[in-house]
């Protein structure tokens, strides 16, 4: 039996875009187990892949460098592949503060950090250019997707159009500032439609009320693997870059999604019913991640970044219903 140990922490997009690597090891390599360390992000992403044999949760709170470098260490001994996937999109391809390259200019970042996540992690895993085009996925039991068209279904009978709206990804240049002004187009415009609120407890000052709103805005029963499933059911997701619109586009459901530092390439080149917006400030897609936004244009005491043509939403939201 040939065994192998992966360690991938990380948010819930990066922790997708390492969800397709289980299945290209075993088939690429002959591995017959793998085990799986992940964190908080990665139990929601990658409970009931078939192709990861034992997924063990790590407690990122209560862990120390010093621990996980004695755990991949061990785990060298005890398996005969280990793959440890820790910042390869985060610092590799997204820029931090504290690195050289996110003081280049704009053109150096987008001809060499421009690369779609899911190829840059199976590089990572040292596979072949052959198996890029692959994309990761959630697992769901027969008896989840059942009760998730039920409950479309049961929308359907009263809207004709349900839409989900993410409110913020993990930073400031993700977060959905203009959520309640697109949300009151949509409304109007189309009269017998549902809107969807999501977002993790922090977005629960942005969550806006109308008899037509339903918000899962920090709920722990519509948390996030629920909303994950509920994406492939919606006639609609919108969403500024984050981990939830990469799931979407993962279901290949009808997402409309808002970027800022990636570029559709890093987001969406496998997607279909695809639909973005790069926002138009010169200096998007930068490839930073940023936390004090050193150089970045500033309006309303945020990234200037986060403020789209609410013409041109309406305009994309329009095709992407058909």
């Amino acid at each position: 039996m040939k065994t192998c140990f992966i360690s991938r922490l990380g948010g819930a997009g990066d922790i997708l875009h390492a969800s397709h690597l289980p299945r290209l090891i075993k088939e690429h390599y002959g591995v017959t187990h793998i085990t799986f360390e992940t964190n908080y992000h990665g139990m929601h992403i990658l409970t009931g892949n078939p192709f990861i044999d034992e997924l063990q949760f790590v407690d990122v709170n209560k862990m120390t460098f010093n621990r996980m470098s004695k755990n991949l260490e061990w785990a060298r001994y005890q398996y005969d592949m280990v793959f440890n996937f820790a910042n390869t999109i985060e610092k590799e391809y997204c820029c931090n503060e504290n690195d050289w390259r996110y003081y280049t200019g704009d053109k150096w970042r987008r001809e060499n950090l421009g690369k779609n996540y899911y190829d840059v992690m199976t590089d990572a895993a040292g596979l072949p250019d052959s198996y890029y085009g692959n994309r990761g996925q959630l697992y769901y039991t027969d008896e989840e997707h059942k009760i998730c068209k039920e409950w479309i279904d049961e929308k359907h009978k009263k809207y004709d159009l349900v839409f989900l709206i993410n409110l913020s990804g993990s930073t400031l240049h993700k977060k959905f500032i203009q959520a309640k002004s697109v949300v009151n187009q949509i409304l109007n415009k189309y009269k017998n439609s549902l809107v969807i609120l999501t977002g993790d407890e922090y977005c629960k000052e942005q969550v806006f009320e109308h008899e037509r709103i339903i918000s899962y805005v920090g709920s722990k029963i519509n948390g996030f693997r629920s909303v994950s499933l509920k994406c492939k059911y919606v006639d609609l997701n919108i969403s500024l870059e984050s981990g939830l619109a990469c799931v979407a586009h993962s279901w290949d459901a009808p997402t409309l999604q808002l970027l800022t530092a990636a570029s559709p390439d890093n987001h969406v080149k496998y997607a279909k019913n695809a639909y973005w917006l790069q926002s138009l400030v010169s200096c998007s897609p930068c490839h930073k991640n940023p936390r004090e936004y050193f150089g970045c244009p500033v309006r309303e005491q945020h990234p200037s970044c986060i403020f789209f043509n609410e013409d041109l939403i309406v305009e994309k939201i329009e095709e992407a219903l058909g």
